[in-house]
């Protein structure tokens, strides 16, 4: 390459680099949290259904 071409710049800061990592991760805890929600709105707890 020649000293006055453009050059691709993909990353200019590290939390573009980190995105790619991050991403999936907040997927997974979503879709976690999504099963847990809906699994405790279709069987709620026993114990608060018994007074002691």
């Amino acid at each position: 390459m020649t000293a006055g071409a453009t050059e691709l710049v993909l990353a200019s800061h590290p939390i573009i680099t980190a995105v790619p990592f991050f991403v999936p991760t907040f997927a997974v805890v979503a879709v976690v949290a999504v099963i847990v929600y809906r699994d405790r709105r279709r069987n709620p707890r026993e114990d608060e259904d018994q007074d002691t």
